[in-house]
């Protein structure tokens, strides 16, 4: 056996690394995602252990170990991209490759099961030729091509899954792939540096030195730890803590905005929603209940608009749709200076897909944030120059329809929230305009969630008792368009919105004038106590409800008891 101070250090880091990995592995109640990413790991140090198995002569003196080999280095890579994707909720990327991500791994398993075989068999003379037409030094080169590869498209899909909704909003998305990122990087700098090994050895045969392969499989041992690490702090409690926050989510009873807004976001996005530190559910409840009775595309867009200026504090905001046949994008609602009132844009531009920011983002589906459009020459003046941009895509069924962009003359003007609100908007409006597509329409139901809450605060906390109470301030309170409360209203309770608060006025008022405890008030002081904003006001309503004056009502009651 050929023992020395290097081979048998790297073996006892191995057996150390795997130790740690498979009892990280194999605890209970470990979710799939968390074992793909230790598999990872424990696979990496197992390839280690193989070449120490080899460089000792251990699989010289005892053939039959050669029997335990498969191509472990071609399979690592792919169980880290299944990780990748399934932390990130985007399975389908991976399944769609799936099977050609695995060819190399079976390839090379056959080949080297057919050699390991006949080696350990000691028929040499049948194990020549798989190592004359392959050679073991093309397995070595594929390994770390593949590695480089895999590499590379794992990046691009975090770098997707940020540029897209994702399963959090935009701040919790970076912290979420920022240490997946780290490990990335460091896999391709480590492929290169492995590379740069393997073509080196090549080119100079004769050079061939065992102390750079030791100092290889320290660097990846170096860098299996650095992957444990990292994976152990970021995954520990964290899929726990998603657990629990969405069964919270799940049964949360009191959200009636997040229960309104389930028939338009997804549970991922609602999650998304819900964890929002910028009033996301708000904003949202207004914008989809100002869209419920537009019936018109044009209606839609410049009520998006419309509500972008007023909710998110925007100088400007505008609305193209992409006209497939034309190839161009096409303003259709513009709120700031390109509007001129009765919904008419002042000289609407038409943009070239794949044309100045708006026409990249259409054509690529993924939104832009420009900080400082003098530093891009994407930049197409309209009308004024403004310093920064935040352009989104409106899409359907994979496919872009249109772009909601605002521009603002401050430079870093838009922030964080902006892209996630951005979003979110964005899908609420393919969505509305989904409906219309279909002549689909939601109707007002007795299980409207709007009004339990509305009934909620009636009579729970009484906020029928401010006089100044109307239906814009109810509305706002309940993150609603004042037209949606009042249809609302209408529908579900069979009279306006006036009458519907001052019924309970009116059963409050009737409780305080037979309650003993209430003798010494006037009636007119009962009925401001009830939230009435005069005597007037008080009796017309109350001879409306019950058909006599308060008086009468004290003094029938007086009589009964």
């Amino acid at each position: 056996m050929n023992w020395n101070f290097h081979n048998i250090t790297v073996l006892g880091l191995s057996l150390v690394l795997i130790v740690i990995t498979l009892k990280e592995l194999f605890k209970p109640k470990n979710e799939k995602v968390i074992q793909y990413f230790y598999w990872s790991v424990l696979l990496s140090g197992l390839s280690v252990v193989q070449l120490i198995l080899v460089d000792t002569l251990l699989t010289t003196l005892f053939p039959v170990l050669l029997l335990l080999f498969i191509p472990i280095q071609l399979l690592t890579p792919v169980i880290f991209a299944r990780f990748n994707c399934w932390y990130l909720n985007s399975q389908s990327l991976f399944l769609k490759n799936k099977n050609l991500f695995l060819t190399p791994f079976f390839v090379f398993l056959v080949f080297l099961m057919f050699l390991n075989i006949n080696l350990a068999l000691q028929n040499t003379a049948v194990a020549q030729w798989p190592l004359i037409i392959i050679g073991m030094h093309s397995y070595e080169v594929v390994s770390v091509l593949l590695t480089l590869a895999f590499g590379v498209w794992n990046y691009r899909v975090i770098k997707t899954y940020e540029n897209t909704f994702g399963e959090f909003p935009y701040q919790i998305v970076k912290k979420k792939t920022k240490w997946i990122k780290y490990i990335i990087i460091s896999t391709i700098v480590m492929a290169l540096i492995w590379a740069g090994v393997v073509f080196y050895t090549r080119l100079n045969p004769s050079a061939i030195n065992i102390n750079l392969y030791y100092g290889l499989w320290y660097l990846v041992l170096l860098y299996c730890g650095y992957c444990f690490y990292l994976g152990r702090k970021h995954l520990k409690g964290h899929l726990h803590k998603q657990r629990v926050e969405r069964k919270r989510f799940y049964h949360i009873a009191d959200n009636f905005q997040l229960s309104a807004l389930n028939q338009i976001f997804t549970t991922v996005e609602l999650d998304a929603i819900q964890r929002s530190r910028h009033h996301a559910t708000g904003i949202l409840s207004y914008f989809a209940t100002s869209l419920f009775d537009k019936q018109s595309v044009k209606d839609v867009l410049w009520d998006i608009v419309k509500n972008c200026i007023a909710k998110l504090g925007l100088e400007d905001c505008v609305i193209y749709m992409l006209d497939c046949d034309k190839g161009m994008l096409l303003q259709k609602a513009a709120f700031g200076n390109k509007e001129v009132g009765e919904r008419e844009l002042l000289s609407p531009i038409q943009i070239p897909l794949g044309k100045g920011i708006v026409g990249y983002v259409a054509k690529t589906g993924r939104w832009e944030l420009v900080n400082d459009t003098r530093q891009d020459k994407r930049y197409i003046l309209d009308d004024k120059l403004r310093r920064s941009e935040l352009a989104v895509p409106i899409v359907h069924q994979s496919k872009v329809i249109g772009v909601l962009d605002s521009e603002h003359t401050q430079k870093d003007f838009f922030q964080e929230h902006h892209i996630f609100l951005f979003q979110l908007i964005a899908k609420l409006t393919a969505t509305k305009l989904q409906q219309l597509s279909k002549k689909n329409t939601l109707a007002i139901t007795n299980d409207n969630v709007y009004f339990k809450e509305l009934c909620r605060l009636m009579k729970e906390e009484k906020v029928y008792g401010d006089p100044e109470l109307g239906l814009v301030k109810m509305a706002d309170k309940l993150s609603i368009s004042p037209n949606y409360l009042s249809q609302m209203v209408n529908k579900l309770s069979n009279s306006n919105f006036s009458d519907f608060i001052n019924a309970y006025r009116i059963e409050d008022s009737k409780s305080k004038l037979t309650d003993p405890s209430f003798e010494q008030y006037t009636i007119p002081a009962i009925g401001l106590e009830a939230g009435f904003n005069s005597r007037s006001a008080f009796y017309n309503a109350f001879k409306k409800h019950t058909g006599m004056t308060p008086s009468q009502y004290r003094e029938a009651y007086a009589t009964i008891s």
